[in-house]
């Protein structure tokens, strides 16, 4: 009965806005999520999963199981192998062209429509502008142009945030979002994959652009980043992100809560590159991994909301919605078992 009359968005925006939560948050609950991140979200950005898989920048996608389904690029299909060509072989779509409402209509249908007065409405919004250039050539050759031509690759990625930031107005009249996640994985388990004195140079401004413009029309911008990416944390700070999802066990996650959880939200601290988080992981084992997530960061009362996942070898919905469900639901529960308990 608790469950049921807590206000779980009120909780989760008020994690959002760094203000005290009663409950340890749950990006699950209480949030709906929509765009990527869900499913693969629209066909101008990763293709279209049941027809033609070409997004409107000329990027060939795949869908395979083995990652749930999720969009990544045809390597056999890259764009170009020369950054300063990208005038001449890149496609930078007009979002005015594309239907939102029509994708939003789809995705309701898919995973139903978000219930407003319980829920946040998060917009993923797939291929930030490192991952726009990965996709584009390659990790390798996109690696050599951040570091071969860097003023070709900003004004490419300044292109792609031209997309980005025109497509915002779409989206919001679309999917009226109170949040929207930009992706864009800049870091492997280990480190950044460039420098932090390059990624300040060259993709950082476009990462604040993006952010600055989401809050000017009043919706919350969050970041995602797999991987070590703590060395950029005040980056984000400085950016406008209100959070960093999804924030993985490479990274110092105690030792950010402490020293910015009153800047910026760490959304994550589930062992996704372990045993908890394998199709062959037992109940015990996840349930195990969730108990460790919420009292080892939850104990803050503050910066932390719980993110956990599973990689599940279908392309079945209700596979992956079941899977993702044992892991919201039992950090859920668990953490009322803390509230209750007064920890």
């Amino acid at each position: 009965m608790a469950e049921m009359q807590f206000d779980f968005k009120g909780n989760y925006l008020n994690f959002l806005n760094h203000k005290p939560t009663t409950l340890i948050p749950n990006s699950f609950v209480g949030n709906k999520i929509l765009g990527f991140g869900a499913i693969n979200g629209p066909s101008i950005e990763k293709g279209n999963q049941f027809g033609d898989p070409t997004d409107g920048f000329g990027i060939k996608w795949e869908y395979p199981s083995t990652g749930g389904g999720a969009a990544i690029p045809d390597c056999n299909c890259t764009v170009m192998d020369d950054v300063t060509e990208w005038r001449e072989k890149v496609t930078i779509p007009d979002p005015a062209e594309f239907d939102w409402k029509a994708c939003y209509e789809m995705e309701c249908q898919i995973l139903g429509a978000p219930d407003r007065e319980h829920e946040t409405v998060d917009f993923g919004f797939g291929n930030g502008v490192f991952e726009r250039l990965a996709a584009l050539m390659g990790f390798e050759d996109s690696l050599i142009a951040l570091a071969a031509e860097p003023e070709e690759t900003y004004a490419l990625m300044e292109a792609i945030t031209d997309y980005k930031v025109k497509a915002l107005d779409y989206i919001i009249d679309a999917y009226h979002p109170d949040t929207i996640t930009y992706f864009d994985d800049v870091a492997t388990q280990r480190s950044l994959f460039m420098s932090p004195e390059t990624y300040r140079a060259v993709i950082k401004p476009h990462h604040k652009r993006f952010a600055q413009e989401c809050l000017k029309r009043g919706v919350l911008p969050i970041y995602h980043c797999c991987g070590h990416a703590e060395d950029i944390i005040e980056d984000m700070i400085d950016c406008g992100f209100v959070a960093w999802t999804s924030v993985q066990i490479s990274n110092d996650i105690c030792g950010l809560i402490e020293k910015y959880g009153d800047k910026i939200g760490l959304v994550g601290g589930y062992d996704t590159t372990g045993l908890p988080a394998r199709e062959d992981a037992s109940e015990e084992t996840v349930y195990a991994e969730v108990k460790r997530c919420l009292e080892t960061y939850g104990k803050y009362h503050k910066g932390y909301c719980f993110f956990g996942f599973r990689y599940v070898n279908s392309l079945d919905p209700a596979v992956l919605g079941q899977a993702m469900g044992f892991i919201a639901k039992s950090a859920t529960e668990y953490a009322f078992e803390l509230l209750m308990s007064g920890k």
